[in-house]
């Protein structure tokens, strides 16, 4: 098998799950990518609620049975 992660919504979401998602794709913590998110909405007027929505979308849901989240 090979390396590849798939890049999906996360479990640990607040409003779609994405940004959380991708701050667990890169080894952040959610908190990280949330405010990253927050400041590109601002510098750029709002543009990135857009691309935020369409990744939504275009963003696989989570895995519905993770072992790690059993356990907890």
């Amino acid at each position: 098998m090979s390396g590849y992660r798939c890049l999906r919504k996360s479990h640990n979401n607040i409003l779609a799950g994405v940004a959380a998602g991708m701050a667990e794709f890169v080894g952040w913590e959610p908190k990280r990518a949330r405010i990253g998110w927050l400041m590109l909405t601002f510098i750029s007027l709002g543009s990135a609620v857009i691309l935020y929505t369409f990744l939504a979308i275009l963003f696989p849901p989570p895995d519905h049975f993770d072992l790690n989240r059993f356990r907890q």
